[in-house]
């Protein structure tokens, strides 16, 4: 059945020369992974969401670090001041007023890789918080980047987050500032330096 439709659009693409055949075979072979995410790791997204949102909202530092897999926790230097720069920055900021919003971004992905029969599965999503104070002016939101490890076979202790970007600004200190290492393991609160 799908050949017969992929065969269908391919045909009708040739014929009204509306979309170029190219074009159409990219976006047949990505609504796959699209799906794929959008029904899977979005889930997963939103159930951190969730608890990241709970944790700043009553400065439970418990609970954000319960997030952290203990793998994760030994490979992020200062582990303990970044969790306290996050709280921090998060306080200093003075977020007035109450968190009206907030909603799994849609610049999100995943992937998984595999070897001898064990599998690592990475889900990278980012949300945006958004303020009102008790007059219904918006405040500055607030933005989370995160990468989830919901399976993976090769480190024990390692379902969780393993890097972690909270700021109030765009997300674009992500690629100059967070994990120099490269190793998939960090985080970056709210400019804070936290040994580097």
């Amino acid at each position: 059945m799908k050949i017969k439709v992929l065969m269908g659009i391919l045909i009708l693409s040739l014929l009204t020369g509306c979309t170029s055949v190219v074009e159409t075979v990219k976006y047949i072979h990505d609504s796959g992974k699209i799906d794929n995410y959008i029904y899977g790791d979005a889930k997963v997204a939103n159930e951190y969401i969730e608890k990241i949102v709970q944790a700043l909202n009553t400065n439970d530092r418990e609970l954000l670090v319960s997030l952290f897999p203990e793998y994760a926790r030994s490979k992020i230097d200062n582990f303990d001041e970044k969790i306290d720069n996050i709280f921090r920055g998060y306080n200093n900021n003075k977020f007035s007023g109450k968190i009206i919003r907030y909603k799994l971004d849609e610049d999100n992905d995943y992937e998984s890789s595999s070897d001898k029969g064990k599998l690592q599965k990475k889900v990278y999503a980012s949300t945006t918080i958004e303020f009102a104070d008790d007059g219904g002016e918006y405040n500055f939101p607030i933005q989370i980047y995160f990468l989830i490890r919901p399976v993976d076979d090769f480190h024990e202790n390692n379902v969780g987050i393993s890097k972690f970007a909270i700021d109030s600004l765009n997300l674009h200190f992500l690629g100059d500032k967070l994990d120099l290492e490269k190793d998939g393991y960090d985080i970056y609160a709210f400019g804070y330096n936290s040994g580097r």
